[in-house]
């Protein structure tokens, strides 16, 4: 075999051997992940989105989780998101042997190790897919689909849905194509990619609408993001302190100081699309919106770093460097030595982090929180549907999951009582808690007392504090000296 067949077969297994690394045989604990799959969860037993169950991120990632308990658990959800990794890989590969690049295997390759690092990756959450969707978006920009306008629309839509604000980054593109002179009119191009967002939208509306749960959709989707969410803020220089530590960190920066000097070098040299160059600079540069519309303190005195808010980067750094390499007038890279160079620069941190990942894979059951005495308790007990609810500690909110059973109350994690000094000021969710766990005489409780010190409000600990020691009791454990699990005074083991 000669290597335009080779190359698509090194390209593909290498996007399956990284998708590997992430497999339910070496599953890590991500707190966003494990709500995720709680929403897959509580769907699957007939609950709906926000009304049933409070979270801020759009509905699509809850879909794809209940999508994948239907294709048979963490297996299921695992197999979907490699076949999009998979059918991305391609459709980019695909692209970049069109226009002729001097390596079309190479960024596909980068794209995938960009995706799949581990200190950015968000354990297939929503910007994972998210990067897969606007790296899809742009491969059906510039090829030749019969529908590329419907498809670019749709594609918007799953982004959108997906995790709002990285809609943005697909504008310029949207702006570019249309701009362009093309038989079909402008209006009629519109139409069609309405029509592809359509095709997105009017399911999830016709779904909530006939659930009755359209208010709870739009408050807690849309509205709660920007009335708490992004309330806090930091400083431009914090930021920048942000990008600069989370870039290095994750092996991103050196992909990026290169696709940004090629691109301004290009809009100053020689080359057929200038106007295409500034449109991908600019879609990098909306792919650091989410760090800028917030600093998300934590409840401490300085911002955290989120670092999977950069992982949508792997994919405009890849369509930045394809435009400038597709179209470039110059052949920089007319020469192998250079090639090779351009390659080892590109791609050689990034390796060695995934060797790094590769030969320390975590091993799920060594998990301090999986494999403490609490959790082993509880996976003897067995308790059923709202026997168990865990406080404060959202770490915790897998073992939901483990058992398969539902929370007795829709507010699943708590960490905003940390976060927010005016959140819940009057304990009127405190309170819904309570009469929940009391409605549904729930037996257990994970709870630890520690956790008290964090609330901004120290009405709502002492709220709380009085609450469990009114109706619940520490159930001691051998070897925990300081359990954190609760069961109702009254209750026998069973």
């Amino acid at each position: 075999m000669n290597q335009r067949h080779n190359s698509p077969l090194f390209v593909l297994g290498a996007c399956f051997l990284l998708s590997v690394l992430y497999c339910p045989l070496f599953k890590i604990l991500f707190t966003d992940t494990e709500v995720f799959r709680y929403m897959g969860l509580a769907l699957s037993k007939g609950s709906v989105p926000y009304r049933d169950f409070f979270d801020h991120k759009p509905p699509l990632i809850y879909f794809f989780n209940y999508a994948g308990i239907l294709l048979g658990g963490d297996w299921g959800f695992w197999g979907i998101s490699t076949a999009l990794a998979l059918v991305a890989t391609w459709s980019f590969f695909q692209c970049c042997r069109l226009y002729r690049l001097p390596y079309p295997w190479l960024l596909p390759l980068l794209f995938n190790l960009m995706l799949r690092d581990f200190f950015m990756s968000s354990n297939n959450g929503t910007r994972d897919f998210t990067s897969i969707f606007f790296l899809l978006f742009f491969c059906t920009l510039i090829g030749k689909a019969r529908f590329r306008d419907f498809l670019l629309g749709l594609l918007a839509g799953l982004v959108f849905f997906m995790q709002q604000e990285q809609v943005l980054s697909l504008i310029p593109f949207i702006a570019y194509t249309l701009l362009n002179k093309e038989a079909a009119p402008i209006g009629l191009r519109i139409l069609r990619m309405v029509a592809g967002f359509l095709a997105v939208l009017l399911p999830i509306l016709l779904y909530f609408a006939w659930s009755h749960s359209l208010t709870w959709f739009w408050q807690d989707a849309f509205l709660f993001n920007f009335s708490w969410y992004f309330s806090e803020k930091k400083t431009f220089l914090q930021h920048f302190s942000t990008v600069r530590r989370v870039l290095s960190v994750g092996n991103y920066e050196i992909p990026l100081i290169v696709s940004v000097l090629a691109g301004l070098l290009s809009l100053f040299f020689k080359h057929k699309k200038k106007g295409l160059i500034v449109t991908a600079l600019a879609a990098l540069a909306f792919t650091l919106v989410p760090e800028f519309m917030g600093g998300r303190y934590k409840g401490t005195d300085e911002p955290t770093d989120f670092n999977h808010y950069f992982l949508p980067m792997s994919a405009a750094i890849c369509i930045l460097l394809f435009v400038t390499t597709a179209f470039d007038e110059d052949d920089f890279l007319s020469k192998r030595k250079q090639r090779l160079f351009y390659a080892i620069l590109l791609c050689s941190n990034l390796v060695f982090a995934t060797l790094q990942y590769a030969t320390h894979l975590p091993r799920w059951n060594k998990i301090p929180i999986v494999a403490s005495p609490e959790a082993n308790y509880l996976r003897q007990q067995r308790p059923g549907d709202y026997q168990l609810y865990v406080i404060m500690d959202n770490d915790y909110i897998y073992i939901y999951n483990e058992l398969g059973i539902l929370a007795p109350s829709r507010w699943i994690y708590h960490h905003f009582w940390w976060w927010y000094p005016n959140w819940d000021a009057d304990q009127t969710i405190l309170h819904s808690i309570g009469d929940d766990l009391l409605r549904h005489r729930t037996g257990y409780v994970i709870f630890d007392l520690k956790k008290l010190d964090r609330f901004r409000n120290p009405k709502s600990a002492g709220w709380l504090l009085s609450f469990m020691n009114t109706y619940y009791e520490r159930v001691s454990l051998p070897g925990d000296p300081d359990p954190i699990l609760w069961k109702r005074k009254g209750l026998a083991a069973y």
